[in-house]
């Protein structure tokens, strides 16, 4: 009898492991609902296929500005509380991150609530965050239509669902132009706030079979790595100087 109760008990246990290893699975496939910053008015959607560390990325996006590079990222600490945060005026909390007051959320306020520079979606070449400046491989486009497959760093790969994508330059005053706003960017006084401010931020969410997100992000803190964000959004910089040599008839 004993014997009988003790096969039944590991038959049972072997019945329950594909069950139990399907369901701690990891999901592959993942999403981002890009909402505008800064009352930009740009929206887009966010796919990634993860293969190991393999990435097949693809974003579509609309109302982003057309012609001008815009800087793509995976912002956050991988693993880290990170947050879009409050993007817009009028946001909950937004009083608060515009300590400028000026009614513009730029690269440097952002950093406490969506992170630092984790991989740069350039369009071609190096994908880290040194590459956070490399304004000739960004997409110009206003619809976005980027397709990419890129090889993720292991931390990167194992924590994407506390990630966010954060799409920079906007036209702010409406002008038709990036580079007139007359503010300076928070990386540099000389620059123009248009060329590095947030257009748009989604968070990274995992999604199980049928579609259905099962992961997010925690709240943001005050010290989120501001050290390391800060240094990965000081490459950003250089499109300020774009913007003012595209204005200057230096750029075609």
């Amino acid at each position: 009898m004993r014997r009988m109760l003790t096969t039944i008990a590991v038959s049972g246990a072997v019945l329950a492991l594909p069950a139990t290893a399907a369901f701690a699975q990891t999901p592959h496939t993942y999403s981002a609902n890009l909402t505008q910053a800064n009352d930009s008015g740009a929206s887009g959607t966010v796919m990634i296929e993860l293969d190991g560390t393999t990435a097949d990325i693809s974003i579509d996006g609309n109302n982003f500005f057309d012609g001008f590079p815009h800087a793509i990222h995976f912002h956050g600490e991988p693993g880290g509380d990170n947050v879009c945060g409050p993007l817009n005026p009028g946001d909950a909390g937004f009083d608060e991150a515009d300590e400028d007051g000026d009614g513009i959320l730029s690269v440097v306020e952002g950093v406490p609530s969506y992170g630092g520079v984790a991989l740069s979606l350039t369009t071609e070449g190096d994908t880290s965050p040194d590459s956070a400046l490399a304004v000739d491989r960004f997409p110009t486009s206003g619809t976005l239509d980027y397709r990419r497959t890129i090889e993720l760093p292991q931390e990167v790969a194992d924590n994407l669902s506390t990630l966010h994508v954060v799409v920079h330059a906007t036209d702010l005053n409406g002008s038709g132009e990036i580079g007139d706003q007359g503010t300076p960017s928070s990386l540099d006084p000389e620059l123009d706030i248009e060329a590095t401010a947030p257009a748009a931020c989604g968070q990274i969410t995992a999604m199980a079979a049928g579609g259905v997100a099962t992961g997010a992000g925690g709240t943001a803190t005050a010290d989120n790595g501001a050290s390391a964000a800060l240094a990965g959004a000081a490459g950003l910089g250089v499109l300020g100087a774009v913007a003012l040599r595209r204005r200057n008839g230096e750029l075609s």
